[in-house]
């Protein structure tokens, strides 16, 4: 029961941040926060597995039907294997329901057999409309997944444009 609660808690406090939704200035690629907030509530399993080979990205950057995707192919995670023990992974999916539950954006997929990407977004590309190809191959940057590159505080939900710095 108390991980139920915590893991309510965590997902309320992650959906907070869609509160202060950013102007949507790039057109009907829908809106989602500067600020993501990320519980410090989340699971720590969620933050160690997720972040063990990338950064966790925020819940509400992706529905809850792309969640289940990601969780149903960790066996072949982006060619990784990344399965979890039976407890670990209802912790998580539990999580990221709760938390990407405000997230009513239709599910891209990327490539046939993949789950779908946060790059494939329409958000992500109105957002980053900008940023021409061969921005995206620095050995700097290494793809539009490697959002800490350009955002210094993603790994705390942070994405205000105003933080961004391309490196070189």
């Amino acid at each position: 029961m108390k991980t139920s609660y915590s893991l309510l808690l965590a997902a309320t406090l992650a959906l907070i941040g869609l509160a202060h939704a950013d102007d949507d200035e790039h057109g009907s690629g829908g809106k989602r926060p500067k600020q993501l907030a990320i519980s410090a509530k989340a699971p720590a399993v969620w933050k160690t597995e997720c972040s063990s080979c990338h950064m966790a990205y925020p819940p509400c950057l992706l529905p809850p039907a792309a969640w289940q995707q990601h969780m149903d192919t960790l066996k072949n995670h982006y060619g990784s294997n990344a399965t979890l023990d039976a407890g670990d992974e209802k912790t998580i999916r539990d999580f990221l329901r709760v938390a990407s539950a405000a997230n009513k954006q239709p599910v891209v997929r990327a490539k046939a057999g993949e789950p779908p990407r946060i790059t494939t977004t329409a958000w992500f590309i109105n957002k980053h409309d900008e940023v021409r190809a061969d921005v995206w191959r620095r050995k700097s940057i290494g793809s539009a997944a490697n959002c800490q590159a350009c955002h210094s505080g993603a790994d705390k939900g942070d994405f205000d444009e105003d933080g961004v710095s391309i490196p070189r």
